[in-house]
């Protein structure tokens, strides 16, 4: 046996088996690129972020000690924003951490996992690793939004809005999806800012369902890695069991709470967001392209017939400017299309009318 054998055989035969998640492509800083494929915000974060991680650094002893372990003024910080209380909030490096914990504490190896496809991609690797059984359901079924049958499901990852096409499910689909429902639902809102509405107003419905949130899209702070969990007081708190030990480094606590703080600030740049989703996709509509409605920082577009959208993503690329291409059949007919500044958003314009 080689030594390059030896990871491949001391790995569980799951891990060896499945596909890690393949995140978009982040060019090195400095990188002259217009970056659209990630669906960072277009905005840096609150003002207050910044003088707030400053008098952090400021303070050489505060470095040196550990940070608070639970992260609870930041709980607290976020059931002012949610509405709810701060015993029903959870917070994680990132929601993608909040993922992991879900399936930890709740799903048994060989229990079942399920959601629509398409989704997010990172769902069936983290289920893999957990030992869960993936069942993969269609958005769609004769025209309409598909309502599952769950009885053998133990846990459903609901992305609303939906990435990568955008849209949201309303309020009355997720009620009637959970109230009879003997799992845990999900609803995972990294988007929620940008759409219309949104689920939270359902947690002291239900006592099965988890909200997640995330500070990496409409605030501006994706490289502090903060998300958000909102449920009831008794999931709260086996989760908390699972989470690791100082999660969230002093940093992030301290700069998540600024941005939340801060809604004005949020409320200026989100519409600005949507305000140049709306032109994008008047343009693109123009120019033949087809474009799903859309909720969130993104768009999905199809381009018009005889223009491929592989070839769009890479002629794109050529020139500077990132979007994201997905290989799966269901979506390789078309491209997401992260929303810019409205400088991004005019250089990408010319460039799609330059290349058409």
């Amino acid at each position: 046996m080689s030594s390059n054998d030896i990871g491949v055989d001391y790995a569980r035969r799951e891990i060896r088996q499945m596909a890690g998640y393949v995140p978009g492509y982040q060019p090195p800083p400095g990188s002259k690129i217009i970056k659209l494929n990630t669906n960072e915000s277009p905005f840096p974060p609150s003002p207050a972020v910044s003088q707030a991680l400053s008098k952090v650094l400021a303070e050489s002893n505060l470095l040196r000690r550990y940070p608070e372990p639970q992260s609870l003024e930041l709980r607290r910080v976020a059931s002012e924003v949610a509405g709810c209380r701060a015993d029903q909030v959870i917070a994680g490096n990132g929601s993608d951490e909040l993922l992991r914990i879900l399936l930890d504490t709740f799903v048994e190896e060989g229990e079942r996992v399920a959601y629509f496809t398409p989704s997010y991609s990172l769902y069936p690797v983290l289920t893999r690793i957990r030992g869960g059984l993936i069942r993969v359901l269609p958005l769609f079924q004769d025209g309409s939004l598909y309502q599952p049958c769950l009885d053998d499901i133990k846990l459903f990852f609901l992305t609303s809005p939906n990435a990568p096409l955008g849209f949201s499910f309303s309020n009355d689909y997720i009620r009637q999806m959970v109230k009879d429902f003997h799992g845990i639902l999900v609803v995972d809102e990294a988007y929620a800012d940008f759409a219309q509405d949104n689920a939270l107003s359902l947690l002291d419905e239900f006592n099965n369902l988890v909200i997640l949130r995330t500070l990496s899209k409409s605030y501006g702070l994706a490289s502090l890695r903060v998300g958000l969990g909102f449920a009831g007081v008794d999931l709260i708190e086996q989760l908390d069991k699972v989470r690791d030990s100082y999660n969230l480094d002093r940093l992030a606590q301290v700069g998540a709470r600024a941005a939340l703080k801060d809604q004005a600030y949020l409320q200026k740049t989100v519409a600005l967001v949507i305000q140049e989703r709306q032109r994008l996709t008047a343009v693109l509509s123009d120019l033949g392209f087809t474009v799903e409605p859309s909720q969130t920082n993104f768009i999905f577009v199809t381009p018009p017939d005889g223009y491929k959208a592989v070839t769009l993503h890479s002629d794109l690329e050529k020139a500077g400017i990132l979007v994201r291409y997905f290989s799966d059949p269901q979506l390789s007919h078309g491209l997401r299309i992260t929303i810019g500044t409205e400088a991004e958003m005019d250089q990408l314009i010319t460039t799609i009318n330059d290349l058409m």
